[in-house]
């Protein structure tokens, strides 16, 4: 890590790896969900962001006071490197506006009007719109926010919205996609050609593109997808923790690599899957206590996540229980 990091001596002495995931070598089953970020069905030819979000089952240890659940680890990754909306605030009016836009076809002018107000996360939200990713099973993927990597012995959770809060390391996530043989090297981020996004808009039919390609490539018998699964240490107050538009240089702190995701052969088409993977709730504030999310915009998610996966929940008449494997 002195190495591949520029934390000082004193920040590498109070920094244990072997927390939480990492504690020691381990296999963990998990389930995934493949979302898009736009609040309502589109087709896969228009402009979106993409998330993959892991639910690692089987996980022991304290838990984050507001888990909704007993022994399992969210990471909600998407495949962009930064959120468009850099407080509190500036999220609570977007989605306000947003909301209202769909209430009333004329409120849209409100969405439009935000943008212009904010010139930088109109800009930001635009260049989450451009990729357009030849698989979200080769895709790479960030958290974006940031985590702690353990709690110091005096933490007081009660107290972290209201005073200034150290911890002896944070981090953020990343899930880059490798080969699935040895020595696993990192797979070229690829796209759909341009030409078969015109084709698909020109058809006038629906385009599912993503959902079809998981279904079809998963089908296949000898089907395994990878990732490295990766950490960056914040080495710089520059390295913002509220603020998640700014993206961490991983030249000046690389992506260490700590564990291994993997896909393999699976039918993942059923009505049953469908209801499993629309039931599921993600949270950042789901998980283990020293694996605690940080940040005014996690600390907002924390809330937001279960209220709308309750809110989901009553409208399919659904009884939330905790997945297993």
């Amino acid at each position: 890590m002195s190495k591949r990091t520029s934390l000082t001596e004193a920040q590498l002495q109070a920094i244990s790896l072997k927390q939480g995931l990492f504690a020691k070598p381990k296999q963990y089953p998990v389930w995934l969900r493949f979302a898009n970020g736009a609040f309502s069905v589109k087709n896969d030819y228009e402009g979106d962001t993409r998330s993959m979000s892991v639910k690692v089952i089987g996980v022991e240890g304290e838990r984050l006071p507001q888990s909704h659940e007993l022994k399992t680890q969210d990471i909600i990754v998407h495949n962009t490197e930064f959120f468009f909306v850099r407080t509190i605030k500036d999220f609570h009016s977007f989605f306000m506006a947003v909301y209202r836009a769909g209430l009333f076809p004329l409120f849209k002018l409100l969405v439009l009007f935000w943008l212009k107000l904010h010139p930088y996360e109109f800009t930001l939200l635009k260049t989450s719109f451009k990729r357009f990713p030849k698989s979200l099973l080769t895709e790479r993927y960030w958290s974006a926010s940031a985590y702690s990597l353990g709690l110091k012995s005096d933490f007081d959770p009660s107290q972290s919205g209201r005073v200034p809060v150290e911890y002896p390391v944070v981090i953020k996530y990343a899930f880059t996609p490798v080969s699935s043989q040895p020595p696993h090297q990192q797979l070229p981020l690829e796209s759909r050609p341009e030409s078969e996004l015109q084709r698909a808009k020109a058809s006038g039919s629906e385009d599912n593109y993503y959902r079809e390609d998981i279904i079809q490539a998963l089908a296949k018998p000898d089907a395994e997808y990878c990732w490295d699964f990766q950490i960056q240490f914040q080495t710089s107050p520059e390295m913002s923790i509220d603020d998640t538009t700014i993206v961490w240089s991983e030249e000046e702190s690389p992506f260490i690599t700590v564990g291994r995701l993997t896909v393999k052969h699976q039918k993942v088409n059923s009505a049953k899957d469908n209801d499993f993977g629309e039931n599921l709730s993600f949270s950042p504030g789901n998980g283990l206590a020293v694996h605690r999310p940080v940040g005014a915009i996690n600390r907002l998610r924390s809330i937001v996540y279960p209220i709308v996966a309750n809110d989901r929940h009553q409208k399919r008449g659904v009884k939330y229980q905790e997945p297993t494997v």
